[in-house]
């Protein structure tokens, strides 16, 4: 894995991942080899958490397919779900955004919090934005987006996750591949590329994959776990 540290790489306990072509393969597959990697890291005692742009629901039923998900951060960082509870950032202003998209009629999907842009109207919600007085701002990913509430992102609602766990963003690897991942390549955590990852993280990467989607993850885990085993660093 390009670009790797040994002992910044043994100091990790927490992975945090992007799910679509993430944790995923290119066609948004999980496979059964990347969830079995995930599990294998939970036994070892890493800290699993999950962050996605997707929606609450979708998020509960992916849990369900790995033995142990510590922590859940679904709608680009507006929801976190850990130990039980569920903390919904901004949630007025939420239904306010959602609201005023109406307005200049742009089509959305309403989720808890955030609300998801149709794909061919990201532009009418560019413009829809700059109409609301900074409450909102918009997230791209590929050729759809979402739109949060100003001052929430993957980066805060990990970090409001980190700190429920008791866990250290310092000791957290987060990977991922798109450009709604960006806050979490500003954050204060060990970051990691996949091959597939857009030039903006990469950039920003402390390491490359060379592999992409899920088979990186996998290769991320087996360099942390190889780190471990090797006596530099012990999991908390």
């Amino acid at each position: 894995m390009a670009g790797t540290d040994p002992d910044s790489i043994g100091a990790v306990n927490v992975l945090a991942t992007d799910y679509d072509r993430t944790l995923t393969d290119i066609d948004l597959t999980l496979s059964r080899e990347t969830i079995r990697a995930v599990d294998d890291a939970s036994e070892a005692g890493l800290g699993i958490i999950i962050v996605s742009g997707r929606g609450v629901r979708f998020m509960l039923n992916l849990k369900n397919r790995f033995r142990k998900v510590d922590a859940l951060v679904a709608e680009n960082g507006a929801v976190i779900m850990c130990n039980g509870s569920v903390e919904r950032l901004q949630e007025q202003n939420g239904e306010r955004i959602a609201t005023l998209l109406m307005e200049h009629h742009v089509p959305f999907v309403k989720g808890q919090v955030i609300s998801y842009i149709q794909k061919g109207h990201v532009h009418d919600a560019e413009r829809a934005v700059l109409k609301m007085n900074g409450i909102a701002k918009l997230v791209r990913n590929l050729d759809s987006g979402m739109v949060l509430p100003s001052g929430v992102d993957k980066d805060v609602g990990l970090l409001q996750a980190l700190d429920k766990l008791g866990r250290r963003a310092s000791e957290t690897a987060v990977v991922g591949d798109g450009e709604n991942d960006m806050s979490l390549f500003e954050g204060p955590f060990f970051r990691v590329a996949l091959q597939n990852s857009v030039s903006q993280l990469t950039e920003r990467a402390a390491a490359v994959t060379e592999s992409s989607g899920g088979e990186g993850v996998r290769e991320l885990i087996a360099a942390i776990l190889a780190a471990k085993g090797s006596g530099r660093k012990s999991v908390l």
